[in-house]
């Protein structure tokens, strides 16, 4: 995968392909004439309707702004007047006078510049937009100005580049970021509420990588919660990874710029109706959280719920739990688990799949003594949503509480059978794809149905 980087200069071609489709003209006029009326003629009508979206009973425009620094995207609010003054509103963290990440708004003055073409140009201070433009850099500690003195590469002159359907695309006239205004639907208070609200409901700092697919190739994302996330070909060791920026929306997020899958392109996703994905425009590639890696790779230990139980299992679980008061009348079995248990074996630690059976003893000194025991299983994940449970592997070495604290005890022998009643293969179906609390195992060639327990996920 490749991020396809566009940072060319915008041409007076590019707004004379533009000017044409709005404008017709004489074939006897003068050519610099002519020109002039059409970008004059094209200001009028963009300013007309960045106005209109402005009136009374409309919201203005969401600004999606990208600086072209390695910077993350923000979400500005603009409202404009005929009169050429300017209402723009965010709650970014580099805002000034002690309003860093709260709700403000500023009023300044726009104008509709005429260079190689349409220019909109923020040219008074303020204080929303203009400290990306700044040569010092915010992002960095205070009062720190980069060698170059261009700070986050913010550009407060856009160029028009396209309109794409209700939506405006700009380009910055001296860093080249893709920044687009989209029409809002909602008081800008309300949107910034409902995007951070989306946000959380996709991201956390628990699981925060995601497969990107086109269903033959996949890449992933990783760290897209921070809005500035890397693109590599694998989760672990990848060799390579491209940092990119997005913004996100009250339903998905736009990439600063154009991503690359095989033939597929792809800047915008928006969340599919049954919530377990993200699509590209036109649907061609998926973004899906690797909710199985945190599953069937995560140290932490997967209760099964028990009345999803079979009668044998029920059976099994009960002599497991007659087994434990053999050693001490007060431990008590908590619940069985599918997990990865770690051990140092001759001052080397590596982590085992296994089932577990977790046991508390009686609270002591306000602590509450726990125990382990596990025997070995093969658990692997054959594809992306698969599970499979393999024969228990014994060669593996048992760890200290099966082979000591319950040697005497016929738990190993249940737990070895209590594993082997849940071999097979599963279809893993979360009941939420990006925070889920549980997981249902469903057996792909039928049977018996598990539910694993999954901590919350917290950010």
């Amino acid at each position: 995968m490749k991020i396809n980087k566009i940072y060319s200069a915008i041409s007076v071609a590019l707004f004379a392909t533009a000017l044409t489709a709005c404008s017709s003209f004489q074939e006897d006029d003068l050519f610099d004439e002519s020109a002039s009326l059409r970008i004059t003629k094209f200001n009028e009508d963009l300013q007309a309707r960045l106005v209109e979206q402005s009136s009374e009973g409309k919201h203005g425009w969401v600004i999606q702004y990208f600086v072209g620094s390695e910077s993350k995207g923000y979400n500005l609010f603009g409202r404009f007047e005929a009169s050429g003054k300017v209402t723009l509103a965010s709650n970014h963290p580099y805002l000034r006078g002690g309003n860093a990440n709260k709700y403000t708004e500023y009023v300044s003055s726009y104008e509709m510049l005429r260079e190689d073409g349409p220019v909109l140009a923020f040219n008074t201070w303020n204080d929303i937009l203009t400290v990306f433009v700044d040569p010092v850099d915010p992002s960095q500690a205070p009062s720190t100005i980069v060698n170059d003195g261009e700070g986050m590469k913010g550009d407060n002159n856009l160029l028009f580049h396209a309109y794409e359907d209700q939506n405006i695309l700009f380009r910055g006239q001296r860093h080249f970021a893709g920044i687009r205004f989209v029409p809002c639907d909602r008081p800008w208070e309300d949107y910034i509420a409902d995007a951070d609200a989306f946000k959380k409901s996709i991201t956390s700092t628990t699981l925060n990588s995601y497969y990107v697919t086109d269903g033959k190739d996949t890449m992933y994302f990783s760290g897209l919660n921070n809005g500035l996330f890397t693109y590599q070909e694998r989760l672990v060791d990848p060799l390579q990874s491209e940092p990119c920026a997005c913004v996100f929306s009250v339903d998905g997020f736009r990439m600063k710029n154009k991503g690359q899958l095989g033939e597929k392109s792809f800047q915008d996703f928006t969340i599919s109706e049954q919530k377990d994905c993200l699509y590209n425009e036109d649907k061609t590639v998926r973004v899906v959280p690797t909710w199985d890696y945190y599953i069937n790779d995560c140290s932490s230990m997967w209760r099964i719920k028990e009345e999803c139980f079979t009668p044998e299992q029920q059976k099994l679980y009960a002599k497991m739990a007659e087994e434990v008061v053999k050693v001490n009348s007060k431990y008590v079995l908590d619940s069985i688990a599918i997990g990865r248990r770690s051990e140092t074996v001759n001052g080397v630690t590596k982590r085992y799949p296994a089932l577990v059976a977790c046991i508390h003893g009686p609270k002591k000194m306000g602590k509450t003594p726990t125990f382990f025991p596990y025997v070995n299983m093969g658990i692997y994940k054959p594809e992306a949503g698969v599970l499979k449970f393999e024969t228990w592997q014994k060669d593996m070495p048992g760890n200290a509480h099966m082979n000591e604290t319950f040697a005497a005890t016929e738990l190993r022998s249940l737990c070895e059978q209590f594993a082997a009643s849940v071999l097979g293969t599963y279809k893993m179906v979360p009941n939420d794809y990006f925070r889920p609390t549980y997981v249902s195992l469903v057996p792909v060639d039928g049977g018996n149905t598990l539910q694993l327990n999954l901590k919350k996920i917290v950010d």
